[in-house]
């Protein structure tokens, strides 16, 4: 997906969380204000740390970094659904809800929900009919049987909404409910536009052998009698892939990567749910060459993000 970057313009009336999210905790930054070291605030979409204590200054935060005085600490409750990281989540109790106004788009894609039921709505403008929607729960189907009588289900980790019919000034709804006031939470929202970059060629594809890898950015220290000190940090699924396709399609998929080259990406190695193990979110890269004269192909490295 080529995603549209989510500005603040376009988080919508009947989104749930404000900024600063005080349910949550957060509290807004004040021109002039006294400040000790560690004191969280939050300014512009971002929660700042004190790195100095100070008083009366009236430079933003993001602006007084520069001096010093603040560090970011990551994004505020409203912006962290577009901040490209599911681990960066928005959190609330019962319901949170986000609506979007992002212009045209295909395909949403919500990662990292957290919940008990989801609601993804589409209409062709803000307020009107319904092109597009799609409701479940969140969790994954059971492996089997036994899994299905005596396991706890896991958790779904992303839900796909694609084949949105055009609408030049679409609205999107995303909503996460849990009941008896349970803990909800959104990690990533992507809206955007998908691509195959098999062009509109009537044959081509990913190749079986597509690899994907989980990787843990936990810190493991491991001391001379074997015992261990570890530290807990997210983790990330990574892609490795061939892509087969018509040497006329070859120019149409490299200006596709060139696009994405420097943007977090939903990626989807196949939309059949048993290959669910091959999509992730993160860079693309990739080389792509002729393998004869009718045929290219394109050999792509996913690094999915945490």
């Amino acid at each position: 997906m080529v995603p549209v970057k989510i500005v603040p313009a376009m988080i919508a009336a009947g989104t749930s969380i404000a900024e600063p999210n005080t349910a949550g905790g957060e509290i807004a930054w004040v021109s002039g204000g006294t400040y000790a070291v560690g004191d969280l605030r939050t300014s512009n979409g971002s929660v700042w740390k004190c790195a100095r204590a100070h008083s009366g200054r009236s430079a933003l935060p993001e602006v007084d970094a520069g001096n010093g005085y603040w560090n970011r600490n990551g994004p505020s409750d409203r912006r962290a659904p577009f901040d490209d990281y599911s681990s960066t989540k928005a959190r609330a109790t019962g319901s949170i809800k986000f609506v979007l106004t992002p212009g045209f788009i295909n395909g949403v894609s919500v990662y990292g929900p957290e919940g008990a039921f989801y609601s993804i709505v589409v209409r062709e403008a803000p307020g009107g009919a319904v092109i597009r929607e799609k409701t479940g729960d969140l969790f994954e189907q059971a492996a089997g049987f036994w899994e299905l009588l005596f396991s706890p289900l896991p958790a779904v980790e992303k839900i796909s909404l694609d084949e949105i019919p055009i609408a030049p000034n679409a609205e999107v709804t995303v909503t996460v409910t849990s009941p008896s006031n349970g803990a909800v939470a959104i990690g990533d929202i992507k809206v955007g536009d998908w691509r195959q970059l098999i062009g509109d060629a009537s044959w081509g594809g990913v190749e079986y052998g597509a690899r994907a890898a989980r990787k843990s950015y936990t810190y493991r220290e491991y001391n001379y009698d074997g015992t261990y000190r570890q530290l807990p940090r997210g983790n990330a699924r990574d892609v490795n892939c061939t892509v087969k396709l018509d040497a006329d399609q070859a120019m149409y998929a490299d200006a596709i990567l060139g696009e994405i080259i420097d943007v977090a990406v939903p990626f989807e190695a196949s939309n059949l749910p048993r290959y669910g193990y091959l999509n992730t979110l993160g860079f693309v890269s990739g080389d792509i060459g002729p393998d004869s004269w009718g045929a290219a192909s394109i050999s792509l490295n996913v690094k999915g993000n945490i």
